[in-house]
């Protein structure tokens, strides 16, 4: 028994409300600890660490709604007086009890996990909070996969996301502790899948695989590439991914992690940026911006930044010539004049933010609008031979890394203005002028036979048509489909070629005049003219699964923007361009 304090008989003097309430708890808690009027018992039931605690009903039923509930019907735990709580500890009740009565407990590394079970057993959040945010200040490597697991068991949403956080930010020491190597695969793919992880390098994430799959032994080895899929390959050195990965004996013994290797090397190696829009690097590794650039009739040059909606001014092209074609290839763009009497072109590194002439192949000419397509790390031009006047079927491939030049096998059709689209797998040469006729020939080239083959004819006979290629579907823009007087077609037309079939995109209509088309992230890009009668152009998203076009914000004033490519632009050098109005 405790010796009751004396000025427990005496009334409360205090008059502010707070101080009352603290001294009625406190006399209660005296009650307790002296075992008077006490009416009910806490058993602790678990195994030799076992202990009875007497408690007031009614303290306990204001404090928690387990509790309440438990005492408050005609269950036996009501009737009898007695609750018997398993799985916990004579220490956690003690002091489960002294943070009822008092509102105070002492949390330690010793009793902090406890408690916090407890107290979500018996819904008291004010403790499960407390509790957590001494946790919080415990966290480490080697618990904060516990801790976070822990936190989702007992719904605690601010450790869960402090532990989260945590793992996040110190991955790669994460993954050194039994704990990361003890974790399922799908908890192991729910960490490594995600961009927040902060990592020195995709050879981190590719580390920590195989830490973990070594660590789980050859009955967990099949779910390797369940994981592997999850290292962005495309963000590795090519040195890196031949050298290091492709000979791992994990790899090597999995068609389908080298299969998913050999892809990888050919998506860099195509030197298209789409499968860097299609993955994105880590926030961690994030030093570019995905862009869309914009050229026009003389030297200004633009960039959209779709992450923020807003046009930046970029550096000014070296000629105030009008780019007809731009792609990116590698990193660069790389754009082709109008007519004129040589073909001429410029390169823009993103790097330095710069614009610079090529040197062209000495026997193109571009007397008839040539046309550009980069497939498969190499720019594919279709222009005019010298010598060779009214016969535009010639094809020279350029090499963007050695600056040098090669003929290839000439188109079956000898025509201009053809409209030279690529994906990883084909080019594609549609529409076109000749002889002043205006045809629906559509080739495309089979690289590895270096030759062009007829495919399905368009549904209607066009020059200068403007296309993308959203996921192996070519899209075709507008375009004239008579040259005297010009008349512009509104037409948007689909070819599928599984089925060798065009089919026209009903209820919705292309821009009017000077325009140009380009796939982005999983949409098509457009920018033109959508008014024949305006000077104004616009940038819309067309929406190939809603058939519907979204706005962007207005583009600031370019002369005829015909030019549109996506490429990656250094965050630094986007510091240093001004926006544009």
């Amino acid at each position: 028994m405790v010796l009751i304090e004396t000025s427990s008989w005496e009334p409360i003097k205090e008059t502010d409300m707070q101080q009352f309430c603290v001294q009625m708890m406190k006399r209660l808690d005296i009650q307790r600890k002296n075992e008077q009027f006490c009416d009910v018992v806490l058993e602790v039931c678990n195994g030799e660490d076992q202990a009875r605690f007497n408690a007031h009903r009614i303290v306990l039923c204001a404090g928690s709604p387990f509790f309440y509930s438990a005492l408050n019907n005609d269950m036996k735990e009501s009737k009898e007086g007695l609750i018997r709580l398993e799985d916990t500890s004579k220490v956690a009740i003690e002091e489960l009890l002294d943070y009822l009565y008092t509102g105070h407990v002492n949390v330690t590394q010793h009793n902090a996990f406890d408690l916090l079970k407890i107290a979500d057993f018996l819904v008291i959040p004010s403790l499960k909070e407390v509790s957590s945010k001494f946790i919080i200040q415990t966290l480490s490597s080697s618990n904060c996969l516990m801790v976070y697991y822990l936190a989702v068991n007992y719904q605690c949403i601010e450790l869960q996301e402090k532990a989260r956080d945590f793992v996040f930010g110190n991955f790669t020491s994460v993954v050194e502790h039994e704990d990361f190597l003890n974790l399922t695969v799908s908890e192991v793919e729910k960490w490594i899948s995600g961009d927040e992880i902060r990592v020195r390098g995709e050879e981190d994430v590719f580390q920590a695989v195989v830490k973990w799959s070594e660590k789980r032994g050859s009955g967990d080895r099949e779910k390797f590439f369940d994981l592997f899929r999850h290292v962005r390959l495309i963000y590795l050195s090519r040195n890196y991914v031949l050298n290091e990965i492709f000979p791992h004996p994990l790899v090597t013994n999995d068609k389908a992690c080298t299969a998913f290797v050999l892809d990888a090397v050919k998506d860099v190696s195509s030197g298209s940026e789409e499968c860097f829009f299609a993955q994105a690097p880590r926030n961690c590794l994030k030093t570019t911006e995905d862009c869309l650039v914009v050229s026009g009739v003389g030297k200004r040059t633009l960039c959209y930044l779709p992450a923020e909606n807003k046009w930046y001014d970029m550096a000014e092209k070296t000629k105030g010539t009008a780019y007809y074609h731009m792609s990116a290839s590698h990193g660069k763009l790389y754009t082709s004049n109008k007519p004129g009497p040589d073909l001429a072109m410029e390169r823009y590194d993103p790097v330095i933010n710069l614009w610079a002439p090529l040197m062209c192949y000495s026997g193109l000419m571009s007397n008839n609008f040539v046309s550009v397509a980069n497939f498969q790390g190499f720019l594919y031009v279709i222009c005019e031979k010298t010598g060779n006047v009214g016969c535009v079927n010639c094809v020279y491939k350029y090499n963007p890394d050695t600056n040098l030049w090669q003929e290839v096998a000439p188109m079956n059709v000898s025509r201009a203005a053809v409209c030279a689209i690529a994906d990883k797998e084909t080019i594609y040469a549609i529409g076109g002028l000749a002889n002043n006729q205006v045809l629906d020939v559509v080739e495309k080239f089979d690289s590895k036979m270096n030759s062009w083959c007829r495919v399905a004819s368009m549904l209607e006979k066009k020059v200068l048509p403007c296309g993308a290629i959203l996921n192996s579907r070519v899209f075709l823009f507008g375009g004239f489909f008579r040259t005297r007087p010009l008349v512009v077609s509104l037409s948007i037309d689909m070819y599928d070629p599984t089925s060798n079939v065009w089919t026209a995109v009903q209820g919705i209509s292309a821009p009017t005049r000077y325009f140009s088309v380009t796939s982005f992230k999983g949409s098509i890009y457009v920018i033109g003219k959508w008014n024949q009668d305006s000077s104004d152009s616009f940038l819309r998203i067309f929406d190939v699964e809603k058939n519907e076009w979204r706005h962007c914000a207005s583009v600031p004033f370019i002369s005829n923007p015909i030019a549109l490519a996506p490429l990656r632009i250094p965050r630094d050098i986007l510091k240093t361009c001004k926006v544009a109005t």
